[in-house]
């Protein structure tokens, strides 16, 4: 019983430390209308203004922002999961402290230049706490935008968007995507606004420790579609497409990823294998109708791993959203994902959330481990820029014939400007 004894006591401390901002309190406001990004509400914890930290020259606009992420999760295993994965313990997690901005010019062509610095705690992060974590520069080119740096590779409908925007806390589909590389993307808008496609090439040589002839190409390409939108872009239901052909280090392959978690281990590993490259392709779905959003996505890759015959691996989730206060996600078509949640009334906006997601890495040779998790949570958006949230995750880890269950529950507390 130790998940629940002190789980409210936790998420009252998060409630309160945002009580306790400086800029909770609220100044005049007015309502707004359902899903608008327009007006700045009367809410119980205000948001701070779009243009306070702004400049806006005479030849230059720079629009900072900044996200800060504080988590606690507690976990219960049984015999078999401590077996698998070793102890989990019970821990707090600076989740982000992320700063940046976007400088953009006011007179000609309209480039832009994109810079984001990300502190995470040292629990469970591999060697790394502080990173540049984006260095982006967008040249147009007529309807084409040039990205060069470092940046999303466009492939996946959970990489697509900011995940601190997401209704569940945690992306899952980690074993198939890379949150950020250096390299040239393409990309653009098609028939009208009504699809996005993107392309690139990456490679992250310069931030690792192996030279670039070691270090493998990754190729990757995305292709969304509106099949229905509303005109104030609220109902809608989106089709993407993924591939994604991952090159190795030194000639050898990897796919692994925790579940759900920032501070688990990781619970589905191949380990490394011999392999020429790791072919993948995805598919997702997002419809959204009033307060209800189904948002479901799967993954098939294949690795070019003769040695070990080839294996082919796969992960997919279905995710169910009901925000019970009425509101909806915007859909945003420049980008082919949704954008935040904006409270109708002065106390937020409450989102229900659930989610079922497998993971499967075996075949042939290997067994990274076969993951199912169910997760259920709620989100309660006391603005555009604060929200509290409480997530619960029942895990089974199926690995050499053992099945291991691991139950976790997850608060946060997050500010974003």
């Amino acid at each position: 019983m130790k998940l629940f004894n002190t789980a409210f006591l936790r998420l009252a401390a998060l409630t309160l430390a945002g009580a306790i901002s400086p800029y909770c309190v609220a100044g005049p406001g007015e309502r707004v209308a359902k899903g608008s990004a327009e007006t700045l509400q009367n809410y119980i914890l205000a948001d701070l203004p779009p243009d306070t930290l702004a400049y806006d020259g005479e030849r230059f606009q720079v629009r900072p922002f900044i996200a800060l992420v504080g988590d606690y999760t507690f976990f219960e295993q049984d015999a078999e999961s401590v077996e698998q994965v070793g102890v989990q313990d019970d821990t707090q997690d600076l989740r982000a402290a992320r700063v940046g901005m976007y400088l953009r010019p006011k007179t000609g062509p309209a480039w832009e230049f994109l810079l984001a610095l990300d502190y995470q705690e040292r629990r469970r992060r591999e060697d790394v706490t502080f990173q540049l974590y984006d260095l982006r520069f967008r040249i147009p080119a007529g309807r084409v935008n040039i990205d060069i740096g470092k940046q999303k590779q466009p492939f996946s409908y959970e990489v697509s968007g900011l995940s601190i925007l997401f209704p569940n806390q945690e992306r899952i589909l980690s074993p198939f995507f890379v949150t950020r590389s250096v390299g040239i993307k393409l990309s653009g808008q098609a028939a009208g606004d009504r699809m996005t496609w993107a392309a690139g090439l990456f490679n992250d040589w310069l931030e690792g420790d192996a030279s670039l002839s070691q270090t493998g190409d990754d190729y990757a390409a995305r292709l969304t579609g509106l099949l229905h939108v509303s005109d104030d872009n609220l109902n809608y239901l989106h089709v993407g497409l993924g591939w994604r052909q991952a090159g190795t280090e030194a000639g050898m392959a990897r796919l692994s990823g925790r579940p759900g978690s920032n501070v688990a281990d990781k619970f589905v590993d191949t380990g490394e294998f011999p392999a020429e490259h790791v072919n993948q392709v995805g598919i997702d779905v997002a419809w959204q109708q009033g307060p209800l959003m189904l948002v479901a996505e799967h993954m098939q890759a294949r690795a070019s791993a003769p040695q070990e015959g080839n294996p082919r691996f796969s992960g997919s989730y279905l995710m169910l959203s009901w925000m019970l206060t009425g509101e909806s996600r915007p859909y945003l078509r420049p980008t082919g994902s949704f954008g935040p949640v904006t409270p109708v009334s002065r106390h937020g906006a409450v989102e229900l959330v659930t989610r079922y997601s497998s993971i499967d890495l075996v075949d042939r040779s290997i067994d990274g481990g076969e993951l199912e998790k169910w997760h259920y949570g709620v989100n309660w958006w006391i603005s555009r820029q604060w929200k509290v949230g409480v997530s619960y995750g029942d895990v089974d880890l199926l690995q050499d014939g053992v099945t291991g269950n691991t139950r976790m529950l997850l608060f946060r507390g997050q500010w974003f400007y």
